[in-house]
Formats: C-alpha cells, sequence, structure tokens
C-alpha cells in the first residue's frame, strides 16, 4: 500500500493538484451503482478502475450485499495490486483480500477487518416480527445465509435474491432455532411491499425499545436490519484509519438510502442519475449517466478531467 500511496501522491505532485483537492480512495456502491441492469461489471467500468489502481488509487467496494454476494465481483474485478478492501452488510463487516482471491476458496486469501453484528435481542425479534407476518427472514452468520420458507412466496424470494447475488441459501426446517444469535451480521425482511413492513416494524421496534438500523431495500424487495451503529459512512471511516486515508481525500458512489451517510461522510459524495431523491438532495455531484451506461466510467473521467483523480494520459513517474 505504501508504493501505491507514494505513486499517487507523485502525480498529484506533477499534475499540481493541491493536497486538499486529491482524492486517494474510491468507494463504490454496487447495486445501481457499479453494476449495471445485469448485476455485473461492465467492461469499461473495470478498465476505469483497473486505471486508478494501476495508478495508486484505492479501489474499494462498499456494499450492502454479504461477503458471499460480493466475492465473485472481488474475484471478477482482480484489481492490480496486492491487497484490496470491502465493505459488506452496509458497513456490518470489512474484509481484506489479497492478490489472486478466488470466490471459491474465500478463506484462502480474505481476512475480517472489523465487525459489528446485531444484538442477539435484536436478531430474536426480528425473526419473531417475521413469523407473525407471514414474511421470510433472511440471516447472516458468517458466510452463510440461513432461510426458513413457509410458502410458495417465500421460496420465489429467496430464488430471486440468488439471481441478484449469485449467493445460494441454507434452508431449515426448525424455525431458525439452530441459527447462533450472537453472530448476525445483518437480517433482511424479504417483502414486496417494503415501504408497509418498514413502517411496521420501524412502529414495533420503537414501541419493544428494540435499537436497530432499519433500512429499505434496493433493489425494493426486503427490509435491512443492522445494528443501530452500522452504516456505510461509519464503516468507511473505520477503514481509511486503517488505510491512514483522511476522508476529505475520498470520492463515493451511491443510488440508495444506504449511501446517505457515506456520501456525506466524504470529500466528495457523487449521487447516480437513477439515485433515490433522498440520497440526491445530499450529494455533492450527481452523474450524467445511470448505472445501465457506464455512469461511474463517464464520472471518474470528468473527475480526471478536472484533476481530482489520475490518469493514464499524465506521464509515468
Amino acid at each position: 500500500m505504501l508504493l501505491t500511496s507514494l505513486a499517487c501522491l507523485w502525480w498529484f505532485t506533477a499534475s499540481g493538484m493541491s493536497l486538499e483537492g486529491r482524492k486517494q480512495l474510491v468507494a463504490l456502491d454496487l447495486d445501481g451503482t457499479l453494476l449495471n441492469e445485469k448485476h455485473a461489471v461492465s467492461a469499461r467500468n473495470k478498465a476505469k478502475l483497473h486505471e486508478l489502481a494501476e495508478l495508486g488509487v484505492i479501489v474499494t467496494l462498499a456494499s450492502g450485499r454479504s461477503g458471499p454476494a460480493q466475492y465473485h465481483i472481488v474475484e471478477s474485478l482482480a484489481l492490480p495490486c496486492d491487497e484490496s478492501y470491502t465493505v459488506a452488510y452496509n458497513g456490518a463487516v470489512g474484509y481484506r483480500f489479497g492478490r489472486g482471491f478466488a470466490a471459491a476458496t474465500p478463506a484462502a486469501h480474505k481476512e475480517v477487518v472489523f465487525k459489528t453484528p446485531l444484538d442477539p435481542e435484536c436478531a430474536n425479534f426480528m425473526i419473531a416480527f417475521a413469523q407473525r407476518e407471514g414474511l421470510l427472514a433472511q440471516v447472516y452468520v458468517g458466510d452463510h445465509i440461513y432461510v426458513c420458507c413457509k410458502s410458495d412466496e417465500h421460496y420465489d424470494l429467496a430464488r430471486r435474491y440468488t439471481e441478484l447475488t449469485s449467493c445460494s441459501h441454507v434452508f431449515l426446517d426448525d424455525d431458525y432455532a439452530s441459527v447462533p444469535r450472537d453472530h448476525v451480521a445483518k437480517l433482511l425482511l424479504m417483502t414486496d411491499d417494503p415501504d408497509a413492513v418498514l413502517a411496521k416494524v420501524t412502529a414495533e421496534s420503537d414501541r419493544d425499545g428494540v435499537a436497530a438500523t432499519l433500512i429499505r431495500g434496493s433493489p425494493p424487495f426486503f427490509v435491512e436490519v443492522l445494528n443501530p451503529a452500522v452504516t456505510k459512512g461509519a464503516a468507511l471511516t473505520r477503514l481509511c484509519e486503517r488505510l491512514q486515508v483522511d476522508l476529505a481525500h475520498v470520492v463515493a458512489f451511491g443510488d440508495g438510502d444506504n449511501d446517505i451517510e457515506m456520501i456525506q461522510s466524504v470529500g466528495l459524495g457523487v449521487a447516480m442519475k437513477n439515485a433515490r431523491p433522498t440520497l440526491a438532495a445530499v450529494a455533492d455531484r450527481i452523474t450524467t449517466l445511470d448505472n445501465a451506461h457506464d455512469g461511474v466510467a463517464d464520472f471518474i473521467e470528468q473527475l480526471q478531467a478536472e484533476g481530482h483523480l489520475p490518469s493514464r494520459r499524465q506521464p509515468a513517474p
């Protein structure tokens, strides 16, 4: 990481860019941001991130997805650096990946650098709420996603999630009795009416004094439940402290409500053209193109032209 930092420092010095204006780290949400409508990283986006990494900029994924739902993306990106980092579970877990990471054998090149699980009382409350309301709960422990399907609708929701993330489930028939409550990274309440479910679970958790962060999912077929201390912004702050990067020197891209704290915490917060209005309202800038048309790569090129990020057009050191 020292060599890439020195390369980045050289570039900003050579280009005449002030230390205050430089960006050393780019943080990227996945769904609705870096990923296109096929839930994939386009060739143009991948090439642009490789360019930044080769020039010393730290490229970090920051997603609500679980670790297993990010592994294949980390592998396919194959960033040209000795180590890379991701924020998962909307900030509940941070990972470091070594060069050569493979999704089929994640333990070989993966390290958990921080984690903030749900309180066991909260996990119990949310599972009981799901059962009362006839909802499917997805419970995340380690690299496993536990579900207890009670209807065809539940199986369909699980199938749709697998199509979205490429993750498989552990199907239970014991009403989640076998799931350890003290290691739950997050929990999803699966529903095609997330606004109604969000309103109801918020009211009931407030009434019963259960502390949790509740987020309308993106895509909108779930409500996400997290430890109240967890946000992408808080996680990115922890990661930047580890990497000794000032948040003022970070640019972050997002599209959903779960990106608000991250966008607000960094030096340059960028909302996608397709972002939720709540995020667009707090962003510093908005991309010209949406996620289906390489909006990330296009905007990075704008930042390169403005001198905020290095470009191959600059002479090599």
